[in-house]
C-alpha cells in the first residue's frame, strides 16, 4: 500500500466524519442534535426537529458524502482493493467520526451513496434484497439490515472480487453494530413471550 493509498482512506473517514445533520442543527438552531429526540444524526431524526426539508438535506448531503469519497478515490487512480478499502473508510468515518468523539450516525445513507459509486449494480442488488425483504419482515429499517447483511453473500455468489465481497462484509458488521440497539429492541418485541 502506498502513501497515497493512505492518504485516500484517511480522507474518506474524515469526509465521512462531516455529520449533515449535526451541523445542519447546529447551524439551524446552535443545538447538539444528539442530544435531542432520539439522539441520532442521521435524516430521520432531523426530520422531527426540521421537517422534510431537513430530512432531505441530511439524506442528499450523508449520501453524496460516500459517492464523493469513492469518486475521489478513483480520481487519484487507486487500486480497486484499496477503493474498496475507502468504502468501510467513509462508513465507519459517519459512524464514528473524530471530531464529534466518535458518536455520529448509523451509517446507512453514506453506504447507499458509497454503494452506488462503486458499482451501481450492487446498490441495485441492495435495493431489490430490501424490497424482497419488505414482503418477510415488518419495516423498512430491518428489511434493509438483513439486505446489508445478505449483500455480501449475494456479491460472492454472483463472483465479485473477493476484496469488494470483504468490504461489503466489512460495511455491513459495522452498520449492523450501529444499529445494535434497534435490532435488539425489534428481536425483543418479536420473541415468544414467557409463561406467567
Amino acid at each position: 500500500m502506498t502513501g497515497r493509498d493512505i492518504i485516500c482512506i484517511i480522507i474518506a473517514y474524515l469526509l465521512g466524519g462531516i455529520c449533515t445533520g449535526y451541523y445542519l442543527i447546529r447551524f439551524k438552531t446552535g443545538q447538539d442534535i444528539r442530544e435531542l429526540g432520539s439522539g441520532g444524526v442521521g435524516a430521520r431524526n432531523v426530520g422531527r426537529i426540521l421537517g422534510k426539508p431537513g430530512f432531505i438535506i441530511t439524506l442528499t448531503g450523508d449520501a453524496l458524502k460516500g459517492s464523493i469519497a469513492i469518486l475521489l478515490a478513483r480520481q487519484f487512480a487507486i487500486a480497486e482493493p484499496v477503493v474498496s478499502l475507502v468504502l468501510v473508510a467513509v462508513i465507519a468515518g459517519h459512524i464514528w467520526p473524530l471530531f464529534l468523539q466518535f458518536r455520529g450516525g448509523r451509517g446507512i445513507a453514506t453506504a447507499i451513496g458509497s454503494y452506488s459509486a462503486y458499482s451501481p449494480e450492487l446498490a441495485l442488488i441492495l435495493l431489490v434484497i430490501t424490497l424482497g425483504m419488505m414482503i418477510f419482515r415488518r419495516g423498512f429499517i430491518l428489511s434493509g439490515l438483513s439486505a446489508f447483511l445478505l449483500l455480501p453473500l449475494v456479491a460472492w455468489a454472483l463472483k465479485f472480487p473477493g476484496y469488494t465481497v470483504a468490504a461489503l462484509a466489512g460495511a455491513s458488521v459495522i452498520i449492523l453494530f450501529a444499529h445494535r440497539e434497534r435490532l435488539r429492541k425489534a428481536f425483543a418485541e418479536v420473541a415468544p413471550q414467557g409463561e406467567a
